[in-house]
Parts: C-alpha cells; structure tokens; sequence
C-alpha cells in the first residue's frame, strides 16, 4: 500500500521544492527591484565573483537577469564593459537577451548614450536586435528621454537603414513613449509627427494610437494624482 504513495510523495516534495525555489527567486527579484537594502550589494556580490573568473558563471540560471540587470545598477564601467564583452561573446540566445538588457540597466547616461550609438552599427548590434535595444533602454527611467530623443534625432537614417520590415518602428515607438502622461509628452508628439511627416510611412497610425493614450493617461492622472497622493500620505503617517 505504502509503495503506491511512495511515488505520489516524491512527486509532491518535488513541486513543493520547486514552489520554495520559485518563491526564493520572486523575492530576491522584488527585494532588488524594490530597493531592499542589501540585495542590489548581494547581486553585485555574486556578478563580482564571474567577472573574476569569466570562464565560470555560477549564477542561478533564474537569477540571471535580476542579478546582471542589478550589477550594472549599481556599477560603472568596469562592469558595463564586461557585460559588453559577454554579450559579443554569447552563443545562446536566451543568454545574450539577458546581457543585452542588463546593458540598458545602468545609470550612467553617458553609457546609455554609447549604447544608443551602438544601435546604429551592425557590427555592435544585429539589425534585428535593435528594435529590442531602444525598448529596453527606454524602460529605464534614467534611459527614456535619451532613447526619445535619440530617435527623434536620428529618425531619417534609422529609417532609410533599418525600414522595410528590419525593425519595427510601431514597438519602438511604443516602447518609448509607455510612460507619456503629461503635456509636455503630448506636445513632443505631436511635433515629431509634424517633423517626420509622410517619413512615418506604417507607423503613422501607431502615432494617433499614442497620442490618444497619452491623452487617456494625462485624464487619469489628473483625476487620481491628487486621491492617489493623499492616500499614500495617510499611509505612511500611520506607520510613523
């Protein structure tokens, strides 16, 4: 009877170990995104201990992106490089996703502004990585207003060398302005469609899409911002 439960067991211990290690990487995640004290030194700990010895990467394989993405944070240049390096080197795929958005993590802006500049040499950055590049650095609010006005600037020859189906201008364009919600965001909008004009070509449509969000986010913010702010004030008066 006992040996019919046996595997039964075994199989529960197992997901239930799983459950704790998923758990353990979830909390780790959010302590350092969240800016828990010692977690981001923890992260950079362990990045420490591969950049010394480059050829063994003992980092858990779920803790990757959290711990390079941390590591740069929290680094200068040292560090930026060594990713770099490791990024150029990778031959898995999932591997170089997670270095290529650990690059876009630090908060340098003059190592945003080299990364962007990457952006437009193939031989730094494939063509078909590029629309992922500007998103990533655009999710990082130091890197945002620098992806934004990079690709303002930059808008004809990234179009006339990336167009026609290499990269997609309608998540680039997405991915950077995610966070407009004020007027200011409207009216930069506005004006690059009247900059870019008939330039936009498929992307023209996404553009009336963002304007149109921008202005829903612009409406909430100024119907919850001051609720949302008080709420949070009495909060945290109570915890004092």
């Amino acid at each position: 009877m006992f040996s019919f439960f046996r595997p039964l067991c075994n199989v529960r211990f197992s997901r239930f170990l799983s459950l704790s290690r998923y758990n353990q990487i979830n909390a780790i995640s959010l302590a350092c995104s969240t800016g828990v004290e010692g977690c981001r030194e923890l992260a950079s700990g362990w990045f420490k201990e591969w950049m010394n010895n480059p050829a063994v990467n003992n980092i858990n394989a779920n803790l990757k992106s959290t711990v390079y993405c941390n590591a740069i944070a929290a680094g200068g240049d040292e560090e930026w490089d060594f990713v770099w390096k490791m990024y150029k080197n990778a031959t898995i795929a999932s591997e170089a996703d997670k270095l290529m958005h650990a690059l876009s993590c630090t908060k340098e802006p003059w190592l945003l502004n080299r990364y962007l500049q990457y952006c437009l040499d193939p031989e730094k950055i494939r063509k078909q990585d590029v629309s992922f590049t500007f998103i990533y650095i655009a999710q990082n609010p130091i890197g945002q207003p620098l992806a934004w006005d990079f690709i303002r600037s930059n808008w004809d020859y990234i179009f006339n060398e990336y167009g026609r189906g290499t990269i997609s201008f309608g998540s680039i364009i997405y991915g950077l302005t995610e966070r407009f919600s004020s007027e200011f965001d409207y009216k930069q909008l506005k004006l690059f469609k009247e900059e870019v004009g008939a330039r936009l070509d498929s992307a023209a449509a996404i553009i009336e899409h963002v304007l149109e969000t921008t202005k829903a986010n612009m409406n909430w913010v100024a119907l919850n911002k001051k609720p949302l702010s008080d709420w949070l004030i009495s909060q945290t008066s109570k915890i004092l």
